[in-house]
């Protein structure tokens, strides 16, 4: 088990060694692994940092240590050794092993961070204070980080010592990060065609109706729309009851190769909303299909509907599933439910797209607003809320 590997380790590498790495790996077997055994490897190196002398301290020790062998990366070099373990895993020491590897990544993530900490420290105990507060409101810490430092460079003197002037730089930096599409239609800009992408739940219908309504019964513009969603039960019907609510026609996409003919029927629309159906970002076949209907349509606005609910994770796993796609921005949905906003502004800036249009509640057509730099970075620092009706 991972006790017997890590006793092997020390008895063969010394007290000091440092795990890097563990995976799973077949051993044996005939072809194509069948009969093979699971087995863990589990990769790790002798720590030749310095030990602090008497009196003195680790982080003393480390930083002489790194001044004279910057080469060495951090001490960790040489007699890398591979320990197979054999073993068969169950569930529950998958689970336990995943942990250890989390605190490991964590570990050397550190020692990675050591020279940036080291700057963060003369910082300003004021701006450090707006670090947290970032970091706090979702923002990522190595973002936070990278924001800190822009602001530690553009405050001078007393200033750094100024909280209010900190809030008031802090706010309008984080502002200029981020970046917005506009509306989905501009006046005079002739017909518009936007599309709208997205994993399974999101609320993209919902989303699309109240753009819809906003248009039709707002800006008196003339709106169609379109639904490539064949798959999910009762998506057509969805869209349907809400086209009548509206007062608005609606037509039936059953192959990407329909789609220019039925953009020549509605082409004295104004705009054009095309929904797609929400199914598992992964699904290979299923991100084909978007394609090939996103080839067979001339010029359009393609806008990657994501919810505010996710975790950092699972939104960096579906922006690169989606990343071969011509996004043109991000569209956030239940920001009502989210407990912190940061995560949009990663997005942002992991995608580097845009954002669209944030949906704010169950309400159509009233819950949805543009986005707004100002408005995003004041929910991340606490400064504004949404109004849950």
């Amino acid at each position: 088990d991972m006790k017997e590997a890590i006793k092997r380790i020390k008895n063969d590498l010394g007290p000091d060694a440092v795990i890097l790495s563990t995976r799973n790996v077949k051993k044996g077997g005939g072809a194509f692994g069948m009969f093979s055994r699971e087995v863990v490897e589990v990769v790790a190196a002798r720590d030749y940092t310095n030990k602090p002398q008497d009196g003195q301290s680790y982080h003393e020790s480390f930083q002489g240590h790194a001044a004279d062998n910057a080469v060495t990366d951090n001490g960790l070099r040489d007699e890398v050794q591979k320990i197979r373990v054999e073993m068969s895993l169950t569930p529950a020491e998958l689970r336990g092993m995943k942990s250890e590897i989390a605190v490991l990544k964590e570990y050397i993530q550190e020692l990675i961070r050591g020279d940036e900490d080291e700057e963060i420290k003369t910082f300003s105990d004021k701006i450090v204070l707006f670090q947290r507060r970032l970091i706090s409101g979702g923002i990522d810490p190595s973002l936070a980080r990278r924001l800190i430092k822009i602001i530690d460079n553009k405050i001078q003197g007393d200033q750094k010592d100024n909280m209010d002037q900190i809030n008031r730089y802090g706010l309008e930096m984080l502002q200029k990060q981020v970046k917005t599409t506009g509306p989905v239609y501009k006046t005079n800009s002739g017909q518009k065609i936007a599309v709208f992408i997205g994993p399974t739940g999101v609320g993209k219908t919902t989303t699309i109706a109240k753009i819809a309504a906003k248009y039709t019964l707002v800006d008196k513009k003339k709106v169609n729309l379109l639904t490539f969603d064949t798959f999910r039960i009762g998506a057509i019907e969805q869209l349907k009851i809400y086209a009548k609510i509206i007062g608005l026609p609606v037509d039936i996409v059953l192959s990407p190769s329909d789609l220019p003919d039925i953009i020549n029927k509605r082409r004295d629309a104004d705009l054009i909303l095309i929904d797609t159906a929400g199914r598992n970002h992964k699904d290979r076949v299923f991100i084909g299909e978007l394609r090939e209907l996103l080839n067979h349509t001339r010029s359009l606005d393609c806008h990657l509907v994501l919810s505010a609910t996710s975790s950092d994770i699972i939104l960096t796993d579906i922006i690169n599933q989606f990343s071969d796609m011509p996004i043109s921005g991000l569209l956030f949905t239940k920001l009502d439910e989210a407990a912190k906003f940061g995560l949009i502004f990663n997005a942002m800036i992991k995608a580097q797209k845009p954002l669209s249009y944030f949906a704010t509640g169950q309400r159509v057509p009233e819950d949805i607003e543009m986005s707004t730099p100002e408005r995003l970075c004041k929910l991340i620092l606490g400064m504004d809320t949404i109004n849950c009706h």
